[in-house]
């Protein structure tokens, strides 16, 4: 038995949705603490967190084409809609963390990126 965790299995539909979830009960208590550690990561542009956030925002997307019953990236007529909020928010994420320029406002995403890459407490 490997000595660790391959992020693509730990990292699924069930975790992406609690640890969303752990982000929005922290963000309601005003638990600055339980997202600084996701803040820290993303500000060093930490690759273990990059690739939580990309494979988070793909599970997302799968999600929601998944409810739809329809992809986005082949059918014309869904080609032009709105994405999840929450979506769009794991994406904008990705994109600021990555280009190395993380948004404070994001940082309750941060934090459950950081849990799900391990070094954030749930």
């Amino acid at each position: 038995m490997p000595a660790h965790v391959e992020l693509e299995e730990f990292v699924t539909p069930f975790s992406v949705e609690k640890a969303h979830a752990r982000a929005l009960k922290a963000q309601q208590e005003w638990d600055w603490s339980w997202a600084m550690p996701g803040m820290r990561a993303a500000r060093a542009r930490d690759p273990k967190l990059l690739k939580v956030l990309e494979l988070a925002s793909n599970i997302l997307q799968q999600m929601e084409e998944d409810q739809r019953k329809d992809s986005r990236r082949t059918a014309e007529k869904f080609a032009e809609t709105k994405e999840t909020t929450e979506l769009q928010m794991w994406r904008e994420a990705y994109a600021t963390a990555d280009k190395g320029d993380p948004c404070e406002n994001l940082m309750w995403i941060y934090g459950a990126a950081s849990c799900l890459a391990g070094f954030g407490r749930w």
